[in-house]
Formats: C-alpha cells, structure tokens, sequence
C-alpha cells in the first residue's frame, strides 16, 4: 500500500455480520468448533470401533468451517481504500488490487445470475470503453464511493443478465462476482452430502 502513498479514505461492508456472525463470533464458532468436531471423532470411533462415522463427522465440519471461516475473513478484510490516485480493493484473502482512479468512468448496478437461481446484485466499475475494471457487492454503500471517485452511478439491479452477458458488455467484470453467504451455506451442505458419501461407499467396498 505504501507504493501508492497513504490511503486518505477507506469503505468497508456495511453488513456487521452473515448468517448471524459478526468477526468475534466467527472466531469463537471456529475454536469451539474444533474442539467439539475432535472430541465427537474420539467418541465416535470408541464407540462405532471404525472409521465410518469419525471420517463423516469430520467432512462435515471441515467444510462448515470452512464456510465460517469465510465469514471471518471476508467481515475482516474486505474494503474499499482511496489514495490520492488509486483505488485499493481487498478481498477476503487480503489480496489487494489497485486501480488508478483516473481510470474508472463509472459504476454500474446490475443483476448478475451466474447459474440458476435470484441473480446477485452488483456492482461493476468500467472504464471508458466499458471494459470492467472492478466488482463490489451491495454489503459496500456503493453512492458514497461513485461521489468519491466523482463518477456517476447508473443501472439497476433488475437489470439482470448472465455471466455470459455481463463478460459480453463488460469484459472482464464477470471474473469478480461475490459470492453470498447462503449460498455457500447451501453449497457446502451439498458438497459435505456428497463427498461423505463417496467415503462411505468406498469405505464400506474396501472392508
């Protein structure tokens, strides 16, 4: 951050917490967690004398902390920095991307359905020739950055195309979509089902 001097405005997500979770939270669920998931493998195994259960146990909760996890890290590290010349955007990774602000023309709201399903709102930062430079979720109060960075502010988030489409008119801009927080809850769900299952199945066919 210091190759582009010091930051002289900062926006983070306005959400204070996801499926109930603020940052403390999420941290406690995660330590807790990870006594709780070890003591139930112990026990399990004790009581069941194989594999099966423990492994199961453990799928579950790997991947329902993972989404915690997540969570954690996006209410902790996402944000919007401004310097006198660029625009920092940090994800949930702490991975940060810098744009000079004399490159972006304008946001643009829009509804974005990836797969099948409510379309995601969003936000898409173009420059002039509409090539999308950046992508922010609604959790950001995207009116005060668009006055920040004296850009208008156009679209609607029922304008809703496909990621195909959204590539086609801004490219580029699909590549960044944010994810939301119930649909990974769903996804890890599914993800935990299933690979729970394929262990039990080639479990039970090596004995």
């Amino acid at each position: 951050m210091s190759e582009h001097r010091s930051v002289v405005a900062s926006f983070r997500p306005q959400v204070r917490t996801m499926l109930g979770l603020d940052r403390r939270r999420a941290r406690e669920v995660l330590i807790v967690g990870l006594q709780i998931t070890l003591l139930l493998v112990v026990l399990s195994r004790l009581a069941t004398s194989t594999w099966t259960l423990p492994i199961g146990v453990l799928l579950v909760a790997t991947i329902l902390g993972a989404l915690v996890g997540w969570i954690w890290l996006y209410l902790a590290n996402s944000r919007v920095d401004f310097t006198e010349s660029h625009l920092l955007i940090t994800d949930w990774r702490s991975s940060t991307k810098a744009i000079a602000r004399s490159d972006v023309s304008r946001l643009v709201r829009v509804g974005i359905r990836p797969f099948e399903g409510p379309a995601r709102q969003a936000v898409i930062g173009v420059d002039s020739t509409d090539h999308g430079l950046f992508t922010l979720g609604t959790a950001y109060d995207v009116a005060a950055i668009a006055r920040y960075l004296a850009v208008p502010l156009s679209g609607s988030h029922g304008d809703v195309m496909s990621l195909r489409e959204v590539n086609r008119k801004y490219p580029g801009a699909s590549g960044r979509v944010v994810a939301r927080p119930e649909v990974l809850f769903v996804l890890s769900m599914v993800g935990a089902v299933v690979i729970g299952a394929i262990v039990f199945v080639v479990w039970t066919s090596m004995r």
